[in-house]
């Protein structure tokens, strides 16, 4: 971009060209991406019922699924893209990108306290966590001329696109290089992998036993060795309404029982984990994803694959099929990887700056101490459980304690994320009693959200569907905590209090929704019949 000398006025940049450069960070941070970035013109908002630009005024208690970019954030970032604009006008785009996204990836490791060069863990970025899904299938797929079988659980609980990707498939219909695709598509025809997913609730939303669902699992397993196939196994920690599963005493067992032939990546794409539960998992050789849009509410998408020492010597070697070559860069890819030798040396800013954004609220979240971490989050999930608990217009799903006990002694304080952060509830047919269908629910999440004179935009976590009530499908909605609102409530004991406040303003807002709209759906329902 071009500066006249019109444009900068003693040292200060004029409101023309400070226009100018907003307008090119917003364009940077819905870029790079496939087509769940885009957004409607009117609106500014994408798919997900968010936008590129800071928006205070929302009750943003819906990081489960995505987040607005913070306004200090959306600062920090805006400087650090000034400075890109003024290098891109010199040098070229590809190598500054090569250079920024290195950095972004030391940064990452050492905020996670995993920058020890005797063990050195190596980062893999990518535009979403589903993008990560198609590349540990693509790393995996014919090892050793073996077929990969990936066993996903609760496949509603993850991503909408992640049994595509993990079975080695186009997930959506345009790729980051802005390509079109062709969704559902094989990347490498005739090598796909086999995949499927084993449910962890029961048809009326209640949790499976760990027994039964190890049970199917083992199985699972067992008839893929059988077939002389290789088997990944994508522990997810936590799903879209906070579980972990499969339980890790289940999971240890199972590397234990079938070795070599059985990887494990844990889906860790919420991030709501500490880091000393990131540097365990790897310890324990397990593959681990992450993104910096959920927990840390940066702006969609930003990904990393984090690979333990044993296993990046092992995928290091590995190459990638060619259609990768749309969906990520040369630089994406830590140094002497083989996968690096077929992917185009191009930049990738919006990621880069989705990312800046993410380590910067990373950043602050971990200055924050873990003990004010602990009380926060203690008292809201006091305050939030005891409203749904209570509250006959709303009706908890069914859940349990996050327990990561198998991972063995981590330091004092660390255990902060095992405190829930996201709670999932259906709502209640305040009129003729009974859970509120799946469709009602989602026209209540579209109401809170939507633009109202004198309202705030309530954002909630998308409506999950989790049950069916006979022919009826149910889904739940989620009240969820993020890194910003937590270091926003540990300044004081007034911050927490009123962010308390808001949950429970947000919750009375839900209720009153579902309470005005259910009877007009329950009037639509009988004219149908």
């Amino acid at each position: 971009m071009q500066k006249s000398s019109d444009d900068r006025v003693s040292g200060f940049a004029s409101s023309r060209q400070l226009d100018n450069d907003r307008d090119s960070l917003l364009a940077y941070l819905v870029s790079g991406g496939d087509e769940r970035l885009d957004c409607e013109p009117v609106t500014g908002l994408n798919m997900y019922g968010h936008g590129p630009s800071p928006r205070p005024l929302d009750l943003a208690f819906g990081s489960s699924t995505a987040s607005t970019i913070s306004a200090p954030a959306f600062a920090a970032v805006g400087a650090y893209h000034a400075a890109l604009l003024g290098e891109v006008e010199t040098h070229p785009a590809a190598d500054i990108y090569a250079r920024e996204i290195t950095r972004v990836r030391t940064e990452l490791l050492h905020l996670l306290g995993l920058d020890d060069g005797a063990k050195q863990v190596d980062a893999v970025m990518a535009t979403s966590g589903t993008d990560l899904h198609l590349f540990v299938a693509a790393l995996l797929a014919r090892e050793d001329d073996r077929t990969l079988m990936t066993i996903t659980l609760m496949g509603n609980e993850t991503g909408s696109g992640v049994m595509a990707a993990a079975g080695g498939r186009h997930f959506m219909s345009r790729v980051s290089s802005d390509r079109p695709v062709a969704k559902g598509e094989e990347l490498s025809p005739g090598q796909a992998t086999r995949n499927t997913a084993v449910a962890v609730r029961n048809a009326d939303g209640t949790l499976r036993s760990d027994d039964e669902v190890e049970s199917e699992l083992r199985g699972l397993i067992e008839l893929a060795r059988a077939a002389g196939l290789r088997c990944l196994l994508v522990v997810t920690d936590v799903s879209k309404t906070s579980l972990l599963a499969p339980g890790l005493e289940t999971v240890f067992r199972l590397k234990a029982r079938f070795g070599v032939m059985l990887d494990i990546m844990i889906d860790a794409c919420q991030f709501r984990v500490s880091a000393a539960t990131i540097r365990a998992y790897l310890a324990h050789d397990f593959l681990v994803a992450l993104t910096g849009s959920k927990f840390l509410a940066g702006p969609i998408f930003s990904g990393a694959l984090l690979c333990p020492p044993r296993l990046s010597a092992r995928l290091k070697q590995r190459s990638l099929p060619a259609a990768l070559a749309d969906y990520c860069a040369q630089a994406d890819w830590p140094e002497g990887w083989v996968a690096r030798d077929g992917l185009p040396h191009r930049a990738n800013f919006g990621l880069l700056v989705r990312w800046k954004a993410a380590l910067f609220e990373l950043e602050r979240f971990l200055k924050t101490p873990e003990a004010q971490v602990t009380v926060v989050l203690t008292a809201f999930a006091e305050a939030v459980r005891a409203r749904l608990e209570r509250d006959d217009a709303f009706e908890p799903l069914d859940t349990r304690a996050i327990d990561r006990n198998r991972l063995g002694d981590r330091p004092h304080g660390s255990r902060w994320d095992e405190i829930p952060s996201i709670f999932s509830f259906y709502l209640r047919n305040p009129h003729r009693g009974g859970i509120l269908p799946a469709a009602e629910t989602a026209a209540v999440y579209k109401d809170l959200a939507a633009e109202q004179a004198g309202l705030a935009p309530v954002r909630l976590g998308q409506p999950v569907r989790c049950a069916d009530f006979g022919d009826i499908p149910a889904s739940a909605l989620r009240i969820c905590m993020s890194a910003p609102l937590i270091v926003q409530a540990c300044e004081s004991a007034q911050a927490l209090g009123s962010l308390i406040d808001q949950a429970m303003a947000v919750l009375d807002r839900t209720a009153f929704v579902a309470a005005q709209l259910a009877p007009r759906t329950d009037a639509i329902r009988a004219l149908g019949a």
